[in-house]
């Protein structure tokens, strides 16, 4: 290869964006947002400024040879036409032309100019990301060549990065309006994953239609209670830009309700608790150990299906006043879990304010607690996706301080650096979100990650890092209990997916919270406090904050008659190898 043809193929794949708007325009915030979009995805990008002449444009597309030329023009389109016609005779005399080149403009300006027939890409403003990232990675979003969309998270996160893609929940009262609510969603193009509510008589009877009480139809979300219902949510969204659809796990008949989702809607990821949704929660028939069995189970079938799992378990201690160390250590156990269960993809929900009164800083440090120990257990076989979210009961009832509340906490989320951001719509405190609150709150959650992602800012400080690292101590010595619940040896195999330890677990209160008082399945015995914007045991009577370790030894020492009763010699062996 010569020399001039070296440095024509490498003028092709430089990644470089030129960008000018031309004389006399000096209208430049629609090119600068363009140009930090564009650097945030990896490209270099240089602007000759405004009222850029055409010759000076001519100059710079032969210095540097950029892979993309921008031009922007939004005056009115008189003074435009005749020199830009020149411009365009220079331009087919070059050389080494720019692969793309695009133009931006008033509406009436790119009615004109689209006449000309010269241009690859016109933007008017007000495109959404969806649309930029699908131009700047030279991909059509034209419907007609959608239709065969692979419906796939793991390949949607990876086309969208280095952003997070956005994840809402909805569902109304009526199939028929949630199926208009998914359209309007899905043409506003805001939205990369629909995450259906369907009501409780479908989360719990689908497969059961005697059981179900019409009165509860619509409580909590869509009634979905025959194939074709799911079929027009599916086909619903199947526009603009095609976003996935996901959906809760239910609270019987999991892998009934899985093979349902998967044929119908291919569900994105399934939404899986350990110790929730039974009759300890009254959210679901089951008894705790039934449910716990039945939910290990439905996670194996989808890791076997390799479809992705999140196990949405750890922030129900928050919801219900746990201490941060539990909810950090039941996360841990959840990642231990799924990665045992054969799960490959592993979808971490890190619930932001929980309880509501924690501070900014110190629910920073619980997450990152989270985050870090999961990390831990990446390999070849195990990944991590991480997905973040507000907390709904921090959302006050008023909508104007419940979208402040929105765009604070998701500027704090964003420290960690997520893969998927799930958006809260601001008017849950008040009211189920109508497709309108969806797109709006997309709107200003984008808002915050084009700034966030645009600058370095670093919230992580000592404070942080040292709660953090308290956090991950404790909780590590949580899970290193978890083998001391076993009776036998054989219970002690592989303690984290025994069932009938995983019910000891919270029978006995090493996992408890306040909520969970007169509980049949809990003991509720547990006190806590927020103290410095953390959560922490309370001991009531010394007005004291508790270590989990001591709160914990005393559970066991408690429980001690029905621990390790059987076989003992061996398990003891057996549990000191274990732990250490």
């Amino acid at each position: 290869m010569s020399q001039q043809q070296e440095k024509k193929q490498e003028s092709f794949n430089n990644n470089l964006i030129l960008t000018a708007s031309i004389n006399p325009c000096v209208h430049v915030a629609g090119a600068y947002n363009f140009i930090q979009l564009a650097t945030q995805m990896g490209y270099k990008c240089k602007f000759l400024g405004p009222a850029t002449s055409f010759i000076k444009i001519i100059k710079n597309i032969k210095k540097y040879e950029p892979e993309i030329v921008g031009l922007s023009y939004r005056l009115s389109p008189k003074t435009l036409v005749s020199p830009l016609k020149k411009f365009i005779k220079k331009y087919r005399k070059l050389k080494n032309k720019p692969k793309r080149i695009f133009f931006a403009g008033t509406p009436e300006v790119i009615n004109i100019i689209k006449e000309l027939r010269f241009f690859d890409t016109y933007f008017v403003g007000g495109e959404s990301k969806y649309d930029i990232i699908s131009i700047l990675k030279n991909q059509s979003n034209k419907t007609v060549e959608r239709k065969n969309v692979n419906f796939d998270l793991i390949e949607t996160i990876k086309w969208k990065k280095p952003f997070p893609i956005l994840r809402a929940h909805f569902g109304l009262p009526s199939l028929r309006e949630t199926v208009l609510g998914i359209e309007k969603i899905a043409n506003a193009k805001v939205l990369d994953i629909i995450s259906i509510a369907p009501d409780q008589n479908t989360q719990r009877n689908y497969f059961h239609p005697e059981d179900i009480s019409e009165e509860y139809d619509g409580a909590g979300g869509v009634p979905l209670r025959c194939k074709e219902d799911f079929i027009k949510i599916h086909k619903a969204r199947l526009r603009e830009n095609y976003p996935l659809l996901r959906i809760y796990a239910g609270t019987r008949d999991f892998i009934e309700l899985a093979k349902l989702y998967n044929e119908t809607i291919k569900n994105a990821w399934a939404a899986i608790p350990i110790f929730w949704f039974n009759q300890m929660d009254s959210r679901g028939p089951l008894n705790l150990k039934n449910s716990i069995k039945q939910h290990l189970k439905t996670i194996k079938w989808h890791g076997k299906h390799n479809i992705p799992v999140e196990i949405n378990d750890s922030h129900h201690w928050s919801l219900r006043d746990a201490p941060d160390a539990i909810a950090v250590a039941d996360m841990y156990l959840c990642g231990i879990i799924a990665k045992n269960l054969g799960v490959k993809d592993f979808i971490a929900q890190y619930m932001f304010n929980t309880p509501p009164t924690l501070s900014f800083e110190m629910d920073l440090a619980k997450m990152l607690a989270k985050n870090e120990l999961l990390q831990t257990l990446i390999d070849d076989s195990f990944n991590v996706i991480k997905q973040v979210r507000t907390g709904l009961a921090s959302f006050p009832i008023d909508l104007d301080k419940a979208k402040g509340q929105l765009a604070s906490a998701t500027l704090i989320q964003l420290s960690i650096k997520p893969d998927i951001v799930h958006v809260v719509s601001f008017s849950e405190g008040k009211h189920t979100a109508t497709a309108e609150d969806v797109i709006e709150s997309c709107k200003i959650v984008d808002q915050v990650i084009n700034k966030i992602y645009s600058s370095n800012i670093n919230l992580v400080d000592e404070r942080v890092l040292a709660r953090k690292n308290e956090l991950i101590t404790q909780a590590k010595w949580i899970i290193k209990q978890i083998p001391r619940l076993a009776e036998s040896t054989s219970e002690s195999k592989n303690p984290w997916i025994n069932p009938n330890i995983l019910t000891r677990l919270v029978e006995y209160g090493i996992f408890d919270a306040p909520h969970l008082q007169n509980n049949k399945y809990a003991r509720g015995e547990i006190t806590t406090k927020i103290i410095d914007g953390a959560c922490y045991s309370w001991d009531s009577l010394l007005k004291i904050k508790l270590n989990e370790r001591e709160r914990i030894e005393e559970r066991f020492e408690k429980y001690s008659d029905y621990l390790l009763i059987k076989d003992k010699v061996n398990l003891k062996k057996s549990l000191k190898e274990m732990i250490q």
